[in-house]
């Protein structure tokens, strides 16, 4: 069914720069002015046919919607396509693009998302695209607090297609921005906007979180995972990437680029089935639970001395109580504290200080303890 264009609020939302972009890469020749008029000239050949299009130098020229109700509808002929998949090529051709919808077919008939549902979609792919923009910041395997104004000011220009809500995918639009000559950059690229090292992070991590299930199933260990912390993999997006999949009992994901600037990396296409989901959502919780705590302070007693006092060269094991359960652990203290440590042990005081602590097999360790006193008596 051919569908045409007359919406003219709908045709004065399109943007001057997006239908220049979109010309040029697909090669429409740039004729100059048209005339004396406040307006570019576009001509395409092919056999013996020609078009023409003409773009106006402000969106506040007259005949404005006019004049892209004609762009549309020559480059629906000469691309021999709806006026509709046009619209939406021309509306997204300065943004990089992330496409996601069940891996099933559904019916056009199929009912509309739910309130419930839609909000849903949103947050977990919310949760998803900041979870890579942090990653461009600093991998790591699971994100807590605030974000930084960096990522909350790319969030906040993100948005979905127009017609969210009315079936059953998601079309998310990342901008991008002319701060910078078009260019054709590579993966490595620390000089291409923040909203492009986003969206090529986020390409990435779905690459290696794909290859992670694929290496977890083999090897029956999720240790895949934590390899693929590098390359944006964390706890935080394998849970919204598997919310997304469980949501749409199974996911396909498209990440395609902006014509106004090229990349090297090509559109990707990725698949989760709703085993993926599972799977995903162990990694997440393998990950909390092997995550250190930084920066704790404890009160603790010290059990153990790997060494007599007279050879003692700063390993100990301590005992604190931590969020109401008894935790031991293992702690190498530097030289000038050995003299407390040790007293601490030999009168049974407890003491207090800050660390990091971390996993360590079936147990836990305190390292780089720092800020150590002897709590005296009452």
């Amino acid at each position: 069914m051919k569908v045409q264009i007359r919406d003219r609020d709908a045709l004065l939302s399109l943007p001057l720069r997006n239908l220049r972009s979109y010309l040029k890469y697909r090669s429409w020749k740039d004729e100059g002015q048209w005339g004396k008029r406040p307006a570019s000239f576009y001509t395409f050949e092919r056999g013996s046919q020609r078009w023409s299009v003409v773009v106006p130098y402000k969106d506040t020229s007259p005949g404005y919607a006019e004049r892209m109700a004609e762009a549309v509808t020559a480059l629906a002929e000469v691309e021999e396509r709806s006026q509709l998949d046009v619209f939406y090529d021309i509306s997204e051709a300065c943004y990089d693009v992330v496409r996601m919808h069940p891996s099933k077919t559904v019916n056009a008939s199929e009912a509309p998302l739910s309130l419930n549902q839609g909000a849903g979609l949103l947050k977990d792919a919310r949760s998803m695209f900041a979870a890579a923009a942090r990653a461009v910041e600093k991998p790591q395997s699971i994100y807590r607090g605030p974000f930084s104004s960096q990522v909350s000011d790319y969030l906040s220009l993100v948005r979905p297609l127009r017609s969210f809500g009315m079936g059953q995918s998601l079309t998310l639009y990342s901008p991008l921005f002319l701060q910078q000559p078009t260019l054709h950059e590579g993966r490595g690229d620390a000089l291409a906007p923040f909203p492009r090292r986003a969206i090529r992070k986020l390409s990435e991590a779905l690459e290696h979180t794909d290859k992670a299930i694929e290496e977890s199933l083999k090897k029956d260990s999720l240790e895949p995972f934590q390899d693929a912390v590098p390359y944006g993999v964390s706890a935080n997006l394998c849970d919204s990437l598997a919310a997304l999949t469980a949501q749409w009992n199974g996911i396909v994901i498209h990440v395609s680029w902006s014509e106004e600037r090229l990349s090297n990396v090509e559109p990707r296409r990725f698949q989760f089935t709703i085993h993926s989901a599972e799977m995903l959502a162990e990694a997440a919780a393998q990950f909390r639970s092997t995550e250190p705590f930084l920066d704790e302070t404890v009160v603790a007693w010290v059990v153990k001395l790997e060494r007599e006092p007279e050879e003692f060269d700063g390993r100990a094991g301590i005992y604190c109580v931590r969020n109401g359960k008894p935790l031991r652990m293992n702690v190498v203290f530097e030289a000038p504290s050995f003299k407390a440590v040790i007293r601490a042990f030999d009168e049974r005081r407890p003491i207090s200080l800050d660390g990091d602590i971390y996993r360590a097999g079936n147990g836990y360790e305190l390292r780089r303890p720092r800020n150590l006193s002897l709590i005296m008596h009452e």
